[in-house]
Order: structure tokens, then sequence, then C-alpha cells
């Protein structure tokens, strides 16, 4: 999300990405001790801070992005290419739909 949208605070991300606010403080714990996003005050919201990825997080999507396919082919192997089509279709219709 931070590499389609920019900077976003830490309770934007965790609302859009459905995780709960105390798990996602842990996620961007563990990223930025990775160098992989950081954390800087938010120009609009001094109280917020900005998550921001960094060249090391890219370079990280990146190779997480070039292996999906093999894992879904993996994952899924079992079932048709129609099949796979529904459960996406059903799957993205979930997604849609917020309480």
């Amino acid at each position: 999300m931070l590499a389609e949208v920019g900077p976003c605070s830490q309770r934007v991300l965790s609302h859009e990405l459905r995780i709960d606010r105390t798990v996602m403080v842990g996620i961007c714990d563990g990223l930025e001790q990775a160098g992989h996003v950081r954390r800087e005050r938010d120009a609009t919201d001094r109280r917020a801070d900005a998550v921001t990825i960094t060249e090391s997080g890219r370079k990280l999507l990146a190779q997480a992005e070039d292996a999906v396919p093999e894992f879904l082919d993996g994952t899924f192997h079992a079932l048709t290419p129609a099949e796979r089509g529904q459960l996406s279709g059903i799957l993205g219709k979930l997604l849609q739909a917020r309480p």
C-alpha cells in the first residue's frame, strides 16, 4: 500500500488493510527495524507518524511480487483454471463487502 499511495499513518494503514491497530504497530516496528520502512512526523497531523517505504522495502516488495505466481500455482494446483477464476471472483466480492 505504501508503494502505491505513499506515506500513510499507521491508523490509515490499519484501517485500509483491515489489520488490528496493535498488530499494525508490531508490523511497522519490525519493518522499521529491518530498514524497510521509516516513520516520520506527519506534516498534516503532528500527533501522528507517517510510515514511508524505503528503497530496501521497495526491493523486498519486488522480490515478493515476483514470487507470487509460483506461490499461487503451488497453492491452488488442484483447481482448474475455471475454478481459480470462480474463487478469485468470490474472494473479490467478499473483499468488496465492507461491514
